[in-house]
C-alpha cells in the first residue's frame, strides 16, 4: 500500500523534510527556468538530494518525464533556499 502525506505550505514542506526518515521522500510541483515541473527530495546519511524533472501529459495525470537538475545538501537551511526558489506556490506536494 502507498501512503502519501499531503503538504500544502512552505513550511509545513521545510518540516517535514527536517523529520523525514531515509527510506522516504517529497514530490512538490515546481518551476524550473520557467517551465513547470516536479521537484524530488530525498534524505541520506549525507544530508539531501533533490532532483528536478520536467513534465508531460498522460491522460490526465502529469508524470515525470526527464532530468532537469540534481543537486545535494548538506543542511536543511541550504535545501530550504534552494526550494525557495523552485517549489511553485500555492504549495503541491506529497510526502511518500
Amino acid at each position: 500500500m502507498l501512503y502519501e502525506k499531503k503538504i500544502s505550505s512552505f513550511p509545513q514542506l521545510i518540516s517535514e523534510l527536517d523529520i523525514i526518515d531515509l527510506d522516504a521522500g517529497v514530490r512538490a510541483v515546481g518551476k524550473y527556468k520557467a517551465k513547470k515541473c516536479f521537484v524530488f527530495v530525498t534524505r541520506s546519511a549525507k544530508g539531501f538530494t533533490s532532483i528536478l524533472c520536467s513534465m508531460k501529459r498522460a491522460g490526465k495525470e502529469s508524470i515525470p518525464d526527464k532530468r532537469l537538475l540534481a543537486k545535494e545538501f548538506e543542511t536543511i537551511q541550504e535545501l530550504e533556499k534552494f526550494l525557495a526558489e523552485v517549489v511553485a506556490k500555492p504549495v503541491v506536494a506529497s510526502e511518500y
